[in-house]
């Protein structure tokens, strides 16, 4: 999933993990930022526990991992790390869902493989909502609370923001 800041990608990959988690209770379910995902890795390798990072890691049902971006230009055994977990969690038939500021052929810095590995499955693009959608929103969203905004209002709100 990929889109400009501010768009709910990180909205949408806690939804997607408490609606499995809601249908599926027993789920091994993991979210966590990319540059998190780095910093648990490195922690990991020099503790030298990397048996436990691949545990925890490995035997998870759905993968949320977000701002997969930060993982560009990092080392190389980083990148290898993420590569070997993916493809790990892939040969089981287990989810990953992660998001980028951009789509991921424009993702530089990360190697070859690993972009071909995000393009195996579904990519989808989040793009901000039209002036239209924007009222739209607001007045479900005002409704829902129990306000009634006359139209004028709406449309004034929904020109002060894009997404």
């Amino acid at each position: 999933i990929y889109g400009g800041p501010g768009l709910g990608k990180t909205h949408l990959l806690n939804a997607i993990g408490n609606e499995i988690l809601k249908n599926i209770p027993n789920a091994r379910v993991k979210y966590i930022p990319a540059e998190s995902f780095i910093n648990d890795f490195l922690d990991h390798l020099r503790l030298g526990e990397m048996e436990k990072f691949k545990k925890t890691y490995r035997s998870l049902d759905l993968l949320l991992i977000d701002d997969i971006q930060s993982l560009s230009g990092k080392k190389v055994a980083t990148q290898e790390e993420f590569f070997n977990t993916f493809n790990a969690l892939h040969d089981k038939r287990k989810q990953i869902v992660l998001t980028s500021d951009r789509s991921p052929k424009h993702l530089e810095g990360l190697e070859e493989r690993l972009v071909t590995r995000f393009s195996w499955g579904l990519t989808q693009t989040i793009t901000p909502p039209d002036f239209e959608t924007r009222i739209a929103i607001l007045q479900s969203k005002t409704e829902h609370l129990g306000y009634n905004f006359q139209s004028d209002t709406l449309e004034y709100l929904a020109g002060q923001f894009d997404s």
